[in-house]
Order: C-alpha cells, then sequence, then structure tokens
C-alpha cells in the first residue's frame, strides 16, 4: 500500500511552458490525499522560487523536500538539513572568483548570485525564475547549495579539490553542487525515518538527473516520459510527458486515482 509520494517540480509538475501545475493534476493530488496518501515536493528549488511561482497557493504539500533534500520542512519543523562543508566551499569561492564565474549560493532563507551573464539569463528563463540579487558577500557557514552556470569544464575545475561534495545538471551551463551525504535520497530516508515508511510504501515522480537517486529509494519509482533515457532505465512505469498530464497517468496505472 503506497502511503507517501514524492514529486519533483520542473518537468515533472511544470515545465518551462507552463510554470503552474495543471488543474486536472491538482484534482488528481486531491483524490490521492483523501486516500490518507502524504504528498511531498522534492525539489532542487528553493521556498523562495515556490513561493514566486505560486506553487505553495496551488496546492499545499504535506512536506517539501528542497535544495535536492539539503533542507527538508514538514509545517513549521525542520525534519532534515544538510549543508555543504566549509573547506569544501573556502576552494569553491576561490575558483569561482579566480575564474569570474557567475554562481548561484543558497543559504536556508535566502540566494544570492555572484553576477550575471546570458547563460544566467537563459538558464534562470528555461524554469520561469527571477534571476537572485547579486553579491559577494557569501555566508560560508550556511550554505546548502551552489549553482555555477558553467559548461563541463568550469564544473570540473570548480569541483576540482573538494572532498564532500557531489553534482547534478539541470541545464546545458548550469549544475547543482550539494553535500556527498545529501541528495533527494538522503531527504525521502529521513522523512521514511520520522514517519516510520518502508520502501515499498513510496513512490516518486521525476524526469531529471537529479532524480536518478530519489528514484532508487522508493519501491514505485515513475519518470516522465519527457525524462532522458537515462533517467527512464530506473522506472518501473513510464508514464505522459508533462504537457499531457503524466502524473495522472502514473496514479491511475497504479489505481491511486479513478
Amino acid at each position: 500500500m503506497i502511503k507517501a509520494i514524492f514529486l519533483d517540480i520542473d518537468g515533472t509538475l511544470i515545465s518551462g511552458k507552463r510554470p503552474s501545475i495543471k488543474k486536472e493534476v491538482i484534482e488528481g493530488l486531491k483524490q490521492v490525499r483523501k486516500k490518507g496518501i502524504q504528498l511531498f515536493i522534492a525539489s532542487g528549488r528553493h521556498m523562495l522560487e515556490l513561493e514566486e511561482l505560486k506553487l505553495v497557493e496551488q496546492f499545499e504539500f504535506d512536506g517539501y523536500l528542497l535544495l535536492n533534500g539539503g533542507y527538508c520542512t514538514i509545517g513549521s519543523q525542520i525534519i532534515y538539513d544538510n549543508k555543504i562543508a566549509q573547506e569544501d566551499l573556502k576552494e569553491i569561492v576561490k575558483i569561482v572568483k579566480e575564474n569570474n564565474y557567475p554562481c548561484l549560493f543558497i543559504e536556508s532563507n535566502q540566494m544570492y548570485i555572484t553576477h550575471v551573464n546570458k547563460r544566467v539569463i537563459d538558464a534562470q528563463a528555461s524554469i520561469s525564475t527571477m534571476i537572485p540579487p547579486i553579491s559577494n558577500q557569501i555566508n560560508i557557514d550556511n550554505i546548502y547549495q551552489v549553482d555555477p552556470y558553467v559548461d563541463e569544464k568550469g564544473i570540473k575545475e570548480i569541483i576540482k579539490n573538494t572532498k564532500h561534495v557531489k553534482v547534478t545538471k539541470w541545464h546545458d551551463y548550469a549544475y547543482d553542487i550539494v553535500p556527498k551525504t545529501g541528495g533527494k535520497a538522503a531527504a525521502i530516508q529521513a522523512v521514511s525515518k520520522h514517519f516510520g515508511y518502508q520502501k515499498e510504501e513510496l513512490m516518486a515522480f521525476g524526469d531529471g538527473h537529479n532524480d536518478i537517486e530519489m528514484l532508487d529509494v522508493v519501491g514505485y519509482p515513475i519518470v516522465m516520459e519527457n525524462g532522458s533515457d537515462e533517467v527512464k532505465q530506473h522506472a518501473c512505469y513510464i508514464c505522459d510527458d508533462v504537457e499531457k498530464e503524466g502524473i495522472l497517468k502514473g496514479l491511475k496505472h497504479f489505481n491511486l486515482i479513478d
């Protein structure tokens, strides 16, 4: 019996063409909730972005596993958080400044970027999100995620001297750097421990590279048709495209909605 579902945002609930959840999907989620199933967001985004997109107004989820699982809340309670180690941040900041890379630094309650170029503009436009304020005052005591807007060569340079981080890609020129011990899987495991869930009681919907480890720790991993072939290899079921209410097809396939 499914007791909890974890949902990615970009490419799963919303798309670059449509920065809102379809009404049909919201109605489907309401049906699922009536069965006593808990619904969680699992995303690389910050709560400030969810508020900007008004996603929290469209549907109130039971919990939010944000910053690729680095900052997880249920109501006002923080049930799991995982910051990037200071020694790694010092190395990252050094390379970013030496090469003048545009880079977003994310704290629990704010986010700021070193500077803006076309790559930043294009990447942020692809996720329908405003560009954060510019600042070079980086609080290395409170950073959960770092997003450099660089190519593959640039990201390798940025993390070459780090020891405790890992990287996921969310745009042709944009990456998320998070703690090696973190990620969506660690957050789901924290939620499971909190509620006493077992793997076979969990379902997840995703489409991107940063969803792979999430898909691997649930009993029912579902991937959107618009997901990459690499991600689809981790699915037990491929649902429809995000623009075709793919989530509904997945929920119907497993008899969670009519």
